[in-house]
């Protein structure tokens, strides 16, 4: 059986995102003792903060029971050699875990072996795990230390720490290289113009005319209209605070706060505060076993003579829409084109959508943000609270 990576080293790169013990719910698990539980597969959620495992443990006694079992970070996993890849439901799985405290089925991982008998992190050594800080008694520090003598004792050996060998876009020596000029700046606020009094004819913040759509989307539509004939909410995962997701991110009444570098374009939205970032370095795109497939997909952007084009991929196929009752999949693929207008006051948002599991061929719009100057217009603080939702009108 070959472990892939020693605990000490697991332990330094799970401190480099701080996952596991440093997680809201770690107090839960007890980290004294590890046990080991064979069963199937029936739920792998791969994304981050952690990963989420079900799996059907037949007990001694005969009974099957279902066992819910907590990731590391998707960081921490794949130091153990671990991807999306690694297991898949309905495969036999052996794992080691943390137990609840409570007793109840259920543990944070320590190691696996795969279907294939593949092991990841099984002979680590049990490790020392620091007690979690709320449940730690206070003990005052060497009397007359300074902060200074504080800061060298804690100081990591290596400064800056190096999470990976690939650049991250904001490193400073990676931004202090030579960049061709961006053709313009983002940097600012943008507000979507939401056009409403010609609804009818560019569909406002939804996408239109809508493509023809394949029969699983079509059924969905038809689904989602007789439930609103009926007065009835129907399918929009953001009552239940998932995030809009792309294309919805750019189409969002509201503002949207950019902050434009040599190597990325990062998007604060005022809806949530839902973030995106359009990597602009010519790094290349993340194997598919490493993907965090998630709601605003990996955008890689390339300038175009005053253009900027921007492919997004690696969307989730769940709770996802491309607008009301229209649903999204993970080949879902955005080609943006853009462009500035009106004295640089004005974001010109060409769009190129393809999915062949919802609609045939290419859907194309257009769409546009102003730029909006002064502080009320700034994104401030914004969380979507599921409990306040459920309080809504038609949450019943």
């Amino acid at each position: 059986m070959k472990t892939f990576v020693s605990f000490s080293a697991l332990f330094l790169l799970m401190g480099i995102s701080r996952i596991g013990c440093g997680h809201h719910s770690a107090v839960v698990f007890d980290t004294t003792t590890t046990i080991l539980k064979t069963g199937t597969v029936t739920e792998f959620i791969y994304r981050n903060p952690h990963l989420i495992i079900g799996l059907d443990v037949t007990e001694e006694t005969g009974e099957t029971v279902a066992w819910q079992i907590e990731g590391q970070s998707i960081a921490g996993m794949e130091a153990m050699g671990f991807d999306r890849n690694s297991i898949s439901i309905g495969d036999e799985v052996t794992m080691k875990l943390y137990p609840l405290r409570s007793g109840q089925p259920g543990g944070l991982v320590e190691g696996l072996i795969g279907a294939d008998g593949r092991a990841y992190n099984m002979d680590a050594p049990q490790p020392t795990r620091l007690v979690y800080p709320s449940l730690m008694e206070w003990v005052p520090p060497p009397e007359g230390e300074t902060w200074q003598e504080r800061e060298a004792k804690t100081r990591p050996s290596r400064l800056p720490v190096v999470a990976s060998e690939a650049p991250g876009a904001l490193d400073p020596a990676h931004l202090a290289r030579e960049w061709p000029e961006a053709p313009f700046d983002l940097t600012g606020v943008w507000r979507f113009r939401g056009e409403d009094e010609w609804r009818a004819n560019y569909g406002s913040f939804e996408f239109k005319p809508k493509p023809q759509l394949t029969p699983k989307a079509q059924a969905y539509l038809d689904e989602y209209l007789a439930a609103t004939e009926r007065g009835e909410r129907f399918g929009d995962p953001t009552i239940q605070c998932y995030p809009p997701g792309m294309p919805r991110f750019m189409t969002r009444y509201g503002s949207i706060m950019m902050l434009q570098y040599p190597t990325a374009i990062y998007m604060i939205s005022r809806l949530n505060n839902d973030y995106r970032a359009i990597y602009l370095d010519g790094r290349e795109r993340q194997p598919e076993g490493d993907l965090d497939r998630n709601w605003h997909g990996e955008s890689l952007g390339r300038w175009e003579d005053d253009t900027l084009v921007i492919e997004t991929t690696g969307f989730i196929g769940e709770n996802h829409l491309m607008q009301a009752g229209i649903l999204a999949g993970e080949q879902l693929v955005i080609v943006e084109r853009y462009s500035l207008i009106n004295d640089g006051n004005t974001l010109k948002m060409e769009f190129s959508f393809t999915d062949p599991e919802h609609w045939i061929g290419e859907w194309n719009h257009v769409k546009f943000r102003d730029r909006v100057v002064g502080t009320a217009a700034e994104v401030r603080e914004a969380n979507c609270i599921y409990t306040d939702n459920l309080s809504l009108p038609g949450m019943d």
